[in-house]
């Protein structure tokens, strides 16, 4: 099973272990010189759902959940759901949503005569044509330079209500802010002034990322 690591962009990784991004990007060409064109994936193995497997640095005894995927003008759109019954795979998430861990790479087979050998901006590369998916991974480092995460970090209700707990804020404040904002916080807990309010919403902005 051929790897490539291409380059990543979440959009958005809930706290229910949702995600939306790219696994693949067409055209460019990754350190590896390869390149997928577009519509290349012409199959997959799926599960009985017709979803893709997601798995951890293409290890397929350790999959983490499984995604719906499509094809776009871009590359590879998936929309993924992680398995957060699964301790390891609750490990790996709080890794993405802390940006330590933030590349994907597919797995595929590439067809009988899906690929060639071209010069391509000075470089010799290899171009796939027509390749077959399995799956894609969770991995630490992406190789192409165009890699980037966008954003991981979402915290549920729960976890702004800690955070603000750790900045100083009572468990009643911590509560009304985390459902209400600042306003919900008037007469709670002998209230606040407004200075203080804005102070603290400076606070805020500067530790807390969403």
């Amino acid at each position: 099973m051929e790897r490539l690591i291409a380059p990543i962009e979440i959009k958005a990784a809930k706290s229910d272990g949702k995600f939306t991004g790219y696994a693949a990007v067409f055209g460019n060409i990754d350190l590896g010189y390869d390149v997928i064109e577009p519509g290349a994936f012409k199959s997959a193995k799926t599960t009985k759902d017709g979803m893709l497997r997601i798995a951890i640095g293409h290890n397929l005894n350790m999959l983490a959940g499984k995604a719906t995927f499509e094809q776009d003008d871009r590359g590879l759109r998936v929309e993924g759901q992680l398995s957060l019954g699964v301790s390891y795979v609750r490990d790996q998430y709080e890794l993405m949503k802390d940006g330590v861990l933030d590349g994907l790479s597919v797995g595929f087979n590439i067809m009988r005569d899906g690929a060639e050998y071209v010069e391509r901006s000075g470089k010799h590369v290899r171009v796939i044509k027509a390749a077959e998916l399995w799956e894609f991974s969770i991995v630490p480092f992406g190789m192409n330079p165009e890699a980037l995460v966008d954003s991981v970090k979402a915290a549920s209700i729960r976890d702004f209500e800690a955070q603000l707990r750790g900045l100083g804020y009572s468990q009643a404040e911590a509560k009304a802010l985390a459902s209400g904002g600042f306003k919900s916080l008037d007469h709670r807990d002998g209230g606040r002034d407004s200075e203080t309010l804005a102070d603290a919403l400076q606070t805020l902005k500067h530790n807390l990322t969403f």
